[in-house]
């Protein structure tokens, strides 16, 4: 073996241990990855004393949505493990249908994942999806117990206006 060959060898064995997330839309076989975690971060964020968190329908919901020309759902993938994902549903507003708007469903980022700045990116790829299917404006949720001020202070600095709160009760 050539010293050529052993540089070689050593960088693809190198490349295969580092791979970099890939940023795609997500498809009908992530549903349940997607759900999965989507189940963690709800725990972590609301818990189940107001609203119970059921994979089952969350996969049947996401099966429906996926492809759909008015829903973006985007996942950052390092082979096959999700170290991010996100939603959003276009729709015009109820007072001016020629505007269309985005909201989020949902937007997530492993804390453990080694890729910093990977949410952002995810994010900043649904956007640009987003404005691609005409959407002239996009509203963003930060949640009050996971974060929420760090959220607020981050959308702003991303050119975002606070716009409004949200609260929630239960009935029964």
């Amino acid at each position: 073996m050539t010293d050529n060959n052993a540089d070689s060898n050593t960088e693809l064995a190198y490349q295969s241990r580092v791979s970099l997330p890939v940023i795609r839309h997500a498809t009908f076989e992530d549903a349940e990855q997607i759900a999965i975690l989507g189940a963690i971060f709800h725990e972590e964020a609301f818990g189940d004393d107001i609203l119970e968190y059921d994979i089952d329908d969350c996969i049947l919901s996401l099966e429906g949505f996926i492809g759909q020309r008015n829903f973006i759902c985007m996942v950052a993938d390092v082979g096959g493990r999700f170290v991010s994902f996100g939603s959003l549903v276009l729709s015009p507003v109820y007072f001016n249908h020629s505007h269309i708007s985005c909201e989020e469903l949902f937007w997530w980022a492993d804390p453990e994942s080694n890729y910093p700045g990977i949410g952002m990116k995810l994010k900043k790829r649904m956007e640009e999806e987003a404005k691609d299917r005409g959407a002239l404006s996009i509203q963003m949720k930060s949640i009050s117990a996971l974060n929420g001020e760090r959220m607020a202070n981050l959308y702003i600095r991303n050119g975002y206006k606070p716009s409004e709160n949200s609260f929630i009760k239960r009935l029964v």
